[in-house]
């Protein structure tokens, strides 16, 4: 399986389209700022509405950057901050099952509506995303790991559980080996990414999966092109190596600084591209972990036998303040 976290940041836009979901946590404005410029599409889960509110109205801009919509069994929305939205068109969808958290219910409604959300993007600065072959609709979460300690285990929690499901969605999708008909429309069972303060996080699988991490901050003595990356043309090492020597200003995306972490059981792992490769390693929490290890390629390898976290350090130019 491939994953490309560097997309959401180029300057130019992602080449898949992806929705930004906001949580009731503490927003990493700086990534915001870069993340919603070419989102497809932004909702707010209940009281993330607060944390958006309150950020744009710092900078003036309340009135003019709205998110798409707004769901959750609306607890934790502030009634000045529901109507300030409303009275702006914003709709507002209150979700009352009590076995969903308003994570997951705004999950449940990008996928039910994927299909229109990729065709139709907030943002008309091009042509809206191909549909054939079909795209999925990512989904960028801006959450925070930084406070409370049983929080951030719900979050990973979450990210791991749904990570799972949108799997799965995603399967089910694929045309029926019997009348190769779709089960469901096109786009839902994106994969999913976790924003924090400082870092990118989200779930491998099981098996190979390749991750591509062009434009890191990292010593870099390889001068040759990584044919590979899909971002090789403006962030290969011989280009970020000409223009630090034309004394220009490298827009980073990550630093170098990666963990593996295994979540529902010891995993076996096999590693390519980092500073401390392994092969075969045994992992578990009580046991050995793969922390604070080296980004060495602007394309990395891990395989591993059971699904793992996979997390990045975020460039510094994207952390929260």
């Amino acid at each position: 399986m491939e994953w490309n976290p560097s997309c959401f940041f180029r300057p130019e836009g992602s080449p898949s389209p992806y929705a930004l979901l906001v949580l009731n946590q503490p927003i990493n404005e700086k990534a915001f700022g870069v993340l919603s410029e070419h989102a497809s599409y932004i909702i707010c889960a209940d009281g993330g509405a607060n944390r958006l509110y309150d950020m744009m109205k710092i900078q003036g801009r309340e009135a003019t950057e709205l998110p798409d919509r707004i769901v959750g069994d609306l607890d934790s929305i502030l009634p000045t901050i529901r109507k300030h939205y409303e009275d702006l068109g914003v709709p507002v969808i209150k979700d009352p099952d009590q076995y969903s958290t308003d994570f997951t219910k705004c999950l449940k409604y990008l996928n039910s509506h994927a299909a229109e959300i990729i065709t139709s993007p907030r943002r008309q600065k091009g042509k809206p995303f191909s549909t054939t072959p079909p795209s999925t609709l990512e989904i960028v979460i801006l959450g925070g790991l930084g406070g409370r300690v049983d929080q951030a285990f719900s979050q990973i929690h979450h990210l791991y559980m749904m990570t799972q499901t949108q799997r799965q969605l995603r399967e089910s999708q694929e045309p029926d080996s019997q009348n190769g008909s779709e089960k469901l429309g096109h786009g839902a069972g994106g994969n999913l990414y976790l924003i924090s303060e400082e870092s990118i996080t989200f779930v491998l699988q099981e098996g190979n999966n390749i991750i591509y991490t062009p434009a890191t901050n990292r010593p870099d003595t390889d001068t040759s092109d990584d044919q590979d990356s899909p971002a090789k043309e403006n962030h290969s090492p011989l280009k970020r190596k000409r223009d630090q020597e034309a004394g220009a200003e490298v827009e980073y995306f990550f630093e170098e600084n990666i963990g593996i972490i295994p979540l529902s059981a010891p995993a076996s792992i096999t590693t390519q591209g980092f500073e401390w490769d392994v092969e075969d390693w045994h992992t578990e929490i009580g046991g050995q972990l793969s922390t604070s290890n080296h980004i060495r390629a602007d394309k990395v390898e891990v395989s591993s036998s059971v699904p793992v976290l996979f997390t990045v350090e975020l460039a510094q130019r994207l952390k929260r303040a």
